[in-house]
């Protein structure tokens, strides 16, 4: 292997020369000086399987002092005759953590100023892989010298559009971490050079997720089926089958056959959250059930002392209303005993690994936290770096959002898309392949490449307008991504409302929704109309949200309409969350206006009456939080606390209140954070006021910088 490396940049450049031609594409592989030493000969096995496969590597062997030294020389590999597509990042390389930029997370939204630097940053390799980012670089981490603060430059782009894939082989900080890398990279290179078609597809439902919607999961199955060519089976798994899913669970994981697994649970950086407490159908049960809870409340005041015991047993016995007597056995080490192994069994922790083997080949963490490379120990990594037959994982660093769509495109995968590409189209700033990203699946047509028709036909119009008819759904759903990506708005428009509207494929209808719901527009409001009441649960879930999101009133007619039926309950959940960014008023007097044509309903004298009020109450957060800002005798911290609720709730008739409060504010901070709150109003009916109004103060001279760069932020985020 060493007789063909050439250097080419200076440090420890590697290209290995083969064949070229007009559409091949490479891959870099960087890895630090230390583990390329230890595990030479493995990773030299890999980039040679690459080879193989037909993708160039190109090996960097290198110590980066920053991350900026490593982004210049991907950037360069980019722009070569046979240019990168993806980067494998090996061993200990640096890790960029971002601030000032949670609008491209699906859910982070932590307060910079109160939790500081550390706490409040995002750890994304977006840096690496979206060349058009901007970002400035505040300092290294005091104690994790790997770990660089940046924050995004106000100039900056402020949405995502990743050039190349990129996924993280980093080992966690153990004994034999060298050995465990080398054989990852010989599992990695088996795996490889064995066919494999996705046949074997397993997806759980965790305790508490989508607020348990049994509806959602068979929709969701439902979905799987339409989207995975080759009729895989499917298994399925609900928290709620077994008091301890935990082993049942691992049992599925662990089957030799496993393919793709999709997990929907709630995580942390070690922890999958599998079952919740008990749900119990008898009074004793209900009673043991109540003192396990109090008992657990006194074993975390215990950590604190005796004076903290005292305190929460007396708050406890007095908001509960219960004896001394409930707490029994809380000291009893038996009993302590017993409540730890039950306590134990509920999650999957990395304490389980020493007894668990995961085979599934890919795996799909729908949770906060399991992606967490920047940690010491992370969940994701004990999968891809054990014994079994794991390889690759997509993973989050930080919180992530319920309501996405985690399975999208993924008919992509047994069409042969490498993982990293496939988390390339779909990705969140926090959204990372934890493994090898150019692993693939054997795909179930042999003769159809979908990877490479997306890595290098990405302006080919007429390819993409022919894919529109494809047999598989999620070719089409790609077709229409790019076609998204060159077409002039108004042809895209109507396209996809037209498909929208045409197709009976699942996933194209949700692929309209969302890439119409960037143009928002006439049509988007036309279509949002009818996604309000698909049959697909995850449609008309995501439809109630992006009417919240818009505001426009000619969409009451269509949301009282739905107050009427029954709804699932993740559905029902969000619509009571946004329902109160209409005018309360307005929603009463269309009420009044379909109540009296309603005829289905059992108890009308009482379902009626129930649902007025929600609608009429809905307008009362909004009036609370206006008062709030608006009111000169507020509190600063209250009014603080409100500024930034309307990063979460985008009130859209009290834009032109927040655009006053902005203009007449003597509190330059709050001033600041309001032209930033007004930032998440991406999807509002009030967007083009906030522009225009950014625009304005962005080139008021007189304005503190700060603020300008805050309200020209703006405009590029709405923009």
């Amino acid at each position: 292997m060493k007789k063909n490396i050439l250097f080419i940049i200076s440090g420890l450049l590697l290209i290995f020369f083969t064949s070229c031609n007009e559409k091949r594409t490479g891959i870099a592989i960087v890895v630090d000086t230390q583990s390329y030493n230890a595990a030479q000969y493995e990773i030299d096995n890999y980039a040679n399987v690459l080879e193989r496969e037909g993708l160039k590597p190109y090996l960097i062997v290198k110590d980066y002092p920053v991350p900026d030294s490593l982004k210049k020389d991907l950037i360069l590999l980019y722009n070569l005759k046979i240019p990168i597509e993806g980067a494998v990042f090996i061993g200990d390389i640096p890790i960029v953590m971002t601030i000032d930029a949670q609008h491209m997370t699906s859910a982070f939204k932590m307060d910079q100023e109160r939790y500081g630097l550390e706490v409040a940053c995002v750890p994304t390799d977006r840096f690496y892989d979206d060349f058009d980012l901007v970002f400035d670089y505040i300092r290294q981490d005091s104690i994790n010298k790997l770990k660089h603060y940046y924050s995004l430059n106000f100039e900056s782009p402020q949405t995502l559009s990743p050039d190349i894939y990129s996924g993280r082989i980093k080992v966690p900080e153990v004994e034999n971490k060298y050995e465990l890398l080398k054989n990852y990279l010989k599992k990695v290179v088996e795996q490889h050079t064995t066919p494999n078609v996705v046949d074997e597809f397993f997806f759980f439902a965790g305790s508490g997720y989508n607020s348990e919607s049994m509806v959602a999961r068979l929709d969701e199955q439902y979905a799987l089926e339409q989207q995975l060519p080759g009729y895989p089976k499917i298994s399925f798994l609900d928290h709620s089958m077994e008091r301890f899913i935990k082993f049942p669970y691992m049992t599925e994981l662990q089957r030799n056959e496993l393919d793709i697994g999709l997990l929907h649970h709630h995580g942390g950086e070690d922890t999958e959250y599998l079952s919740g407490w008990e749900k119990v159908d008898s009074y004793q049960n209900q009673i043991k059930q109540v003192q396990r809870y109090l008992r657990n409340r006194i074993y975390r005041a215990k950590k604190k002392g005796d004076a903290e015991v005292n305190k929460v047993k007396k708050d406890l016995m007095k908001k509960y209303k219960v004896s001394e007597d409930w707490f029994e056995g809380a000291f009893d080490p038996q009993i302590i005993k017993e409540d730890s192994i039950y306590n134990a069994d509920l999650d999957l922790t990395l304490d389980d690994f020493a007894y668990y083997t995961p085979n599934a080949r890919f795996v799909i963490f729908d949770a906060c936290y399991n992606g967490s490379f920047h940690e010491n120990e992370y969940l994701s990594g004990a999968y891809i770096f054990g014994e079994g037959k794991t390889v690759a994982a997509q993973g989050n660093t930080v919180n992530s959002i319920q309501d996405k769509w985690p399975q999208e495109m993924i008919g992509l995968l047994s069409l042969g898309m490498r993982v990293g590409e496939w988390n390339r189209r779909l990705c969140y700033l926090e959204t990372h392949i934890i493994g090898d990203p150019t692993f693939r699946f054997t795909s179930i047509d042999p003769g159809f490449d979908i990877h490479k028709l997306s890595v290098t036909e990405t302006k080919n119009i007429k390819l993409w307008k022919k894919l529109l008819k494809s047999d598989y759904p999620d070719v089409q759903c790609l077709a229409l991504r790019m076609l998204y990506e060159n077409y002039e708005t108004k042809e895209i428009s109507q396209l996809l409302l037209d498909t929208y509207k045409n197709s009976n494929f699942w996933s194209v209808r949700v692929k309209c929704l969302k890439l119409l719901s960037k143009i928002n527009d006439a049509n988007y409001i036309e279509l949002l109309k009818l996604a309000l009441f698909d049959e697909y649960e995850l449609i008309q879930r995501f439809a109630v949200n992006m009417a919240g999101d818009n505001g426009s009133e000619d969409l009451i007619p269509s949301l009282v309409k739905l107050a009427f039926l029954n709804i699932p309950e993740r559905v029902n959940f969000n619509y009571i969350n946004n329902i109160q960014f209409f005018d309360s008023e307005k929603l009463v007097e269309e009420f009044d206006k379909q109540a009296k044509s309603v005829n289905f309903l059992v108890k009308p004298e009482e379902t009626k009456p129930q649902i007025r009020k929600i609608l009429e109450s809905s307008g009362n957060r909004f009036h609370d939080v206006l008062k709030t800002i608006t009111n000169p005798e507020s509190t600063d911290k209250y009014r603080y606390f409100e500024i930034r609720t309307l990063r979460n709730y985008n009130y859209h008739l009290g834009v032109d209140e927040f655009l006053n409060f902005v203009e007449n504010s003597t509190n330059q901070v709050h001033r600041k954070m309001m032209v930033e709150a007004l930032g998440w109003f991406t999807n509002s009916i009030e967007k083009q006021k906030i522009i225009d109004f950014c625009n304005n103060l962005s080139n008021n001279n007189a304005e503190p910088e700060d603020i300008r760069q805050e309200a020209k932020k703006t405009v590029l985020r709405l923009s």
